[in-house]
């Protein structure tokens, strides 16, 4: 049994218009309802991480990370 599952964005999650298609989203409601907490994994900063997980109701938990170097 799975506990929980981690999903990347760009490329996985989301289609080539940036958007979470119906099917995506009915697989975390039932992947919610057997209890199996659904985490989102973003190289993106923060926010734009969070306005997706509120979306598909995902939102307990994200990782998420982005970088600045000043060279």
């Amino acid at each position: 049994m799975y506990k929980l599952i981690a999903i990347d964005l760009d490329g996985t999650l989301l289609n080539s218009y940036g958007d979470v298609s119906n099917e995506n989203k009915k697989a975390i409601e039932n992947a919610k309802d057997r209890g199996i907490e659904v985490v989102l994994t973003s190289g993106r900063m923060s926010d734009s991480v969070i306005g997706i997980a509120e979306e598909i109701k995902a939102d307990n938990y994200i990782i998420s990370g982005n970088r600045c170097i000043n060279l």
